[in-house]
């Protein structure tokens, strides 16, 4: 995604970072230290603390970001074991998730331990940020609430399901943008354009990955295609979909069908036909590329600098890395 190499220090604040998380995580009990152990060892691409890190450096100034970046992951990570126990998620960044492993009782407990170990022990409880990060994750909580609240709702909204991925997604990449950039020394300006970066670009990251579950046929993986909609959560192009005159009717019946039949992959290839025909996929990828350039555009106000053109390398990987099946996009 981008080269570490280019950004004095960046690969060992990483490497800080994971030690916080080890700190801030290590338990007395050895069946909730195996569990920390798997947690760290099937750690993702680690995004949030890369975005972290990256806006400390945005005025150039050298900031210890990593215990900031830690926090923020460890209450990132302990959202996506919670849940996985909610969707009876079977896998997390492609191995077993704690739930499959150690049942759903146990992961529960061990979210909660990632959660109150770090608040005991983690020393940043006086910046002014940290209260902040509290108030996004209740902002998350509800996105996630009112997301769980609409599931098999057909007349959901496009204004409600982007409101729900600015509360459940953008809220965190806020906190972890802004803290960084807190940490750099940025001005409010500079964290106000921070932060609406950060919405604009948990837009893209979500709405890019809803289009992945509609699309994906990977066994690599390990993701079932359709299952969102399969679930009830009804993302963009369906939404879209749902609206057209001739092919919504058509897609609420398949979505009632998926509901009540435990064997429904009979219908993955026409819910792609109807999908593309009504334009669902072409209009989430146009809005992919509107929120992009929002995004992009919030860092005009900072100089060049490498973590600058390293946060518009991110960015761009999302959409220059959008599911293969471009036909998909056309419509009729």
């Amino acid at each position: 995604m981008i080269d570490y190499s280019e950004i004095k220090g960046l690969d060992q604040d990483l490497k800080k970072v994971n030690e916080h998380i080890r700190r801030l995580c290590k338990s007395d009990d050895e069946v909730m230290q195996k569990m920390m152990d798997e947690v760290i060892l099937a750690q993702g691409k680690q995004i949030r603390p890369l975005l972290t890190l990256l806006c400390s450096r945005l005025n150039q100034k050298r900031a210890d970001a990593s215990e900031t970046a830690a926090v923020i992951e460890i209450c990132h990570t302990a959202s996506l074991i919670h849940d996985d126990i909610i969707d009876h998620s079977d896998y997390r960044r492609g191995k077993p998730s704690l739930q499959k492993q150690f049942g759903p009782e146990m992961a529960v407990y061990a979210g909660d331990f990632m959660i109150f170990s770090t608040i005991g022990r983690t020393q940043l409880t006086n910046k002014p940020w940290y209260k902040k990060m509290f108030q996004y994750l209740e902002v998350m909580c509800n996105g996630e609430v009112s997301q769980y609240a609409h599931q098999f709702d057909m007349d959901i909204t496009e204004e409600q399901y982007i409101s729900n991925i600015i509360g459940k997604t953008s809220a965190m990449f806020i906190i972890a943008c802004e803290s960084g950039a807190y940490e750099g020394k940025c001005s409010y300006q500079q964290r106000q354009a921070i932060e609406r970066f950060a919405k604009y670009f948990g837009l893209v990251f979500q709405i890019r990955d809803d289009l992945s579950d509609l699309l994906s046929t990977k066994k690599s993986e390990r993701k079932t295609i359709h299952s969102d909609l399969k679930n009830g959560y009804y993302t963009l192009p369906v939404i879209h979909t749902f609206s057209h005159p001739i092919y919504g009717e058509q897609l609420r019946e398949i979505a009632k069908k998926v509901r009540r039949e435990v064997d429904n992959t009979q219908y993955d290839e026409t819910i792609n036909k109807i999908i593309r025909s009504a334009g669902g996929y072409a209009y989430a990828v146009k809005q992919i590329k509107k929120y992009y350039e929002a995004a992009v555009s919030e860092l005009r106000l900072f100089k060049d600098s490498p973590s600058k053109k390293a946060l518009l390398s991110i960015t761009a990987y999302l959409i220059d890395h959008l599911p293969e099946d471009h036909f998909l996009y056309e419509g009729d």
